[in-house]
């Protein structure tokens, strides 16, 4: 069985949790570590901050990737393609 970004996110998010003594509600962005947490606290922060990133490279891949064969297939890009790369370039 392989080991998902998504399974490594929400051991992170345990972790973080254990670490800091607080239930984080919103788990859509990773906390800022803050000068009150330990250093383990902090460290596991960064690391979730990280797995956030690849996740975050792994759908722009995706995405970059559906635009490239939208402008091969049609000559140009969806409405949805073309926010998405105005947001986001």
């Amino acid at each position: 069985m392989t080991y998902s970004i998504e399974e490594e996110r929400d051991s992170l998010w345990l972790e973080v949790e254990n670490l800091t003594g607080v239930r984080f509600i919103n788990r859509k962005k990773p906390p800022e570590a803050l000068s009150e947490y330990r250093d383990e606290a902090k460290e596991a922060i960064k690391k979730l901050k990280n797995v956030y990133q690849r996740i975050n490279n792994r759908e722009d891949v995706r995405r970059l990737s559906r635009m490239m064969k939208e402008l091969k297939n049609d000559g140009e890009m969806s409405p949805e393609m073309y926010l998405w790369w105005v947001n986001r370039y």
